[in-house]
């Protein structure tokens, strides 16, 4: 979402972990090389600072060619609002402002201090619109200039799965649900268009969550059927259930035999 390019290693961050997978060794049939590290997540201010710590170790041991990194976060650094259709507001600026009195409401003075990206808006369709703490952004520049290496994109993880999986639900309406080691991101999607979306922090239970955050969205976007399709993605082995939901799995084919952890977390999918 932030200046896309081709990079040649994706690297995603979260609050516990940082993983590493070199792009171009990824293609149907191969599983590259990867690499996963455990981040010390105590007694620091900003819960992202040591994945970026980490990361900063990591390309400092880059001896040859410093990488072109595509970076994505993990639903803990993300906040997200659905934007209802404004036709009064046209202009890109008025947006992002409109976008940001949103977010005000929601998490208050703390939106001063985040970075807020729309996705594009068709015309009388609301918009997607998520923000991210600048000194993230500023901090992942910085970490790569002094290393010399390329920020060439920084994504939302939630984002990046879902354009994998993009083509699953064509004009269905369904729910597209990310599971991560400590949040849950799950939305509802009708005819390409996204109806409602929540991330919560979780531990283990995240089962017992999911049922909740999938209620509340289907209250706010007036949707009550109990027999939509739900598919979930995650770094994690497949779930064997979720408090009686019925759920589709997501797993890559090229994937389908190297379940070792880490592997899809590092590419974002």
């Amino acid at each position: 979402m932030w200046s896309p390019s081709s990079p040649s290693w994706h690297v995603t961050l979260a609050a516990d972990r940082l993983a590493a997978a070199n792009a171009a060794a990824y293609w149907p049939g191969k599983f590259g090389d990867f690499e996963v590290i455990q981040v010390n997540s105590g007694g620091q201010t900003a819960p992202w600072q040591p994945a970026v710590t980490e990361l900063a170790a990591w390309l400092a041991k880059k001896t040859t060619k410093k990488p072109s990194l595509r970076v994505v976060l993990s639903g803990r650094f993300v906040r997200w609002q659905l934007l209802p259709w404004q036709a009064q507001i046209s202009h890109p600026d008025e947006l992002v402002t409109f976008a940001t009195l949103k977010f005000r409401e929601t998490f208050g003075q703390a939106v001063e201090g985040w970075e807020v990206i729309l996705s594009p808006q068709p015309p009388g369709k609301p918009a997607l619109a998520c923000a991210v703490d600048s000194a993230l952004l500023d901090a992942l520049r910085t970490t790569c200039n002094k290393s010399g290496a390329k920020l060439v994109a920084v994504s939302p993880y939630f984002s990046v799965a879902f354009d994998r999986w993009r083509y699953v639900f064509r004009k269905k309406t369904a729910w597209f649900g990310l599971i991560e080691s400590d949040c849950v991101t799950v939305g509802l999607l009708s005819n390409g268009q996204w109806l409602g979306l929540r991330t919560e922090r979780v531990n283990m239970n995240w089962q017992d969550a999911l049922p909740a955050m999938m209620a509340q969205i289907g209250i706010c976007a007036d949707v009550s059927d109990a027999a939509l399709p739900i598919f979930l993605v995650g770094d994690a082995n497949e779930p064997v259930g979720v408090n009686g939901l019925s759920f589709t799995w997501l797993k890559p084919k090229e994937l389908l035999n190297c379940v070792t952890p880490g592997g899809r977390l590092a590419l974002g999918f």
